[in-house]
């Protein structure tokens, strides 16, 4: 990329200098035009008087005179000639009756007598008559005036360079800060992709923190959204496969165990053995619905979905009808106590969330009940809400609550598979809420999410 930026860059140097050196000719050419243009006008102004200085077939030598006076003050060396090509009258002549203060002043701004080139002849008419010629040649001019033209020449060719210095200078510093810019922080994506493809999701790209998030920023953050997506799938990979070969190896085990021990006749109580056969398919069972929620959780993870309004209070009790049953066949009470708001929310995800949040109260109760919660947050205008799931369970020790929200981990009690907190964490945090514990052993625990 940073090879296109530059030829890119060295074209546009390239362009603006052709373009500079095409203006600087059109300046200097349309000055030469001028210049041209002044010197014929001034040509032309004096025929017209040597024109006017003949009346009657007879030269007004008065009015020739002061014409080629005036042809000198005009940077002009001329002589007039009759028809017959006799001369009428010079600008040597002139010169030599002219007044030494006059001449002084011209000396000072034409280089006199004489002027520089060939002579150019022009026909006089008069009536359709001609009457003569005129032969013109400039003077040397000295002093100010081609001074100035000669700076302003000059001049034109500064602008070329220094507009072409301008412009190049221009180019390369875009093309250094595009490189900065542009091109690095692609470069150093496309170097963590690489990485990242190899099979190191550690990867992790910086992003600038400015008033003005480009597009470079939102590439930055959603690739770091990417990278870290597939460094939790591949930890939730190597996770699963370690500890659903290990949780299915027992109970597959056991049911072997039985179903040869019925074959071998060691054991004759059949409903002994589909009792324990039905118990670790249990286990199978709820292993696979951990495996299950897992996937729901990631799947969330890569998809935030859309809000919607719901009625929380109507919401809640919908979850909670679903587990009620059970609980009361433990013998625990279930209450739900909240005010009928409306929030906007993730339903699927906070189902789940709500979900495993009671299931784990129902795992580690054993007498009192489940009390859920909810309201509004400090920050009502802003829609804040929480919802909180109290029991009376065991509780849980102080030392323990900091890795209660890692996958896997469980309390030797739980016969679960360690991934329900760590399922409510996870979705918590995609939904841009917070989680909090509180709890004392043998009392009971309070969660409380807040969104």
């Amino acid at each position: 990329m940073r090879t296109k930026l530059f030829l890119a860059f060295l074209f546009v140097i390239i362009l603006a200098f052709i373009s500079n050196i095409v203006f600087e000719r059109l300046i200097i050419r349309d000055f030469e035009d001028f210049l041209s243009g002044t010197e014929e006008d001034s040509i032309y102004w004096i025929m017209a008087s040597l024109e006017g200085s003949y009346r009657d077939d007879t030269w007004n030598r008065l009015k020739l005179y002061e014409t080629l006076h005036w042809g000198l003050m005009l940077g002009l060396e001329s002589y007039v000639v009759d028809a017959e090509e006799n001369q009428v009258l010079s600008s040597a002549e002139v010169l030599f009756h002219m007044d030494s203060g006059m001449r002084k002043r011209m000396d000072a701004f034409l280089k006199l007598p004489s002027g520089k080139g060939e002579y150019t002849w022009y026909p006089l008419y008069v009536d359709g008559k001609e009457i003569g010629k005129v032969y013109l040649r400039p003077l040397e001019r000295i002093g100010m005036t081609p001074l100035k033209e000669e700076i302003f020449r000059r001049r034109g060719k500064e602008f070329l360079i220094i507009s072409f210095l301008i412009a190049g200078g221009g180019a390369l510093i875009l093309f250094v800060l595009f490189t900065i810019f542009l091109s690095n922080p692609i470069r150093r994506l496309t170097v963590s992709a690489e990485r990242i493809a190899s099979g190191d999701f550690s990867v992790h790209e910086p992003v600038r923190h400015t008033r003005v998030r480009d597009e470079i920023d939102r590439l930055a953050e959603t690739f770091n959204y990417m990278a870290e997506a597939l460094r939790r799938e591949d930890a939730l990979r190597k996770h699963l496969t370690s500890n659903i070969a290990h949780e299915l190896r027992t109970p597959l085990t056991i049911i072997k165990g039985n179903l040869e021990a019925v074959e071998d006749g060691v054991i004759t109580d059949s409903q002994a053995v589909i009792s324990d056969i039905r118990t670790e398919i249990e286990r199978i069972v709820s292993l696979v619905e951990g495996i299950e929620d897992i996937t729901h959780a990631e799947a969330s993870f890569f998809k935030k979905g859309i809000p919607e309004e719901i009625n929380l209070q109507e919401f809640i009790e919908s979850v909670a009808s679903g587990i009620k049953e059970m609980i009361r066949e433990k013998g625990l009470y279930l209450k739900t106590e909240g005010p009928p708001i409306v929030v906007k929310s993730y339903p699927d995800k906070l189902h789940i969330i709500l979900k495993n949040l009671l299931a784990n109260a129902y795992k580690f109760c054993e007498t009192g009940g489940i009390t859920v919660t909810w309201g509004h947050g400090k920050k009502e205008e802003s829609g804040s809400f929480y919802v909180a799931v109290d029991d009376t369970g065991i509780g849980i020790a102080q030392e323990k609550t900091s890795v209660i929200f890692d996958r896997f981990v469980k309390s030797k009690r739980s016969t679960g598979q360690g991934l329900g907190l760590s399922i409510v964490k996870e979705l918590t945090d995609v939904m841009g809420g917070s989680i909090e514990v509180q709890s004392e052993e043998k009392k009971g625990t309070r969660f409380t999410v807040t969104f």
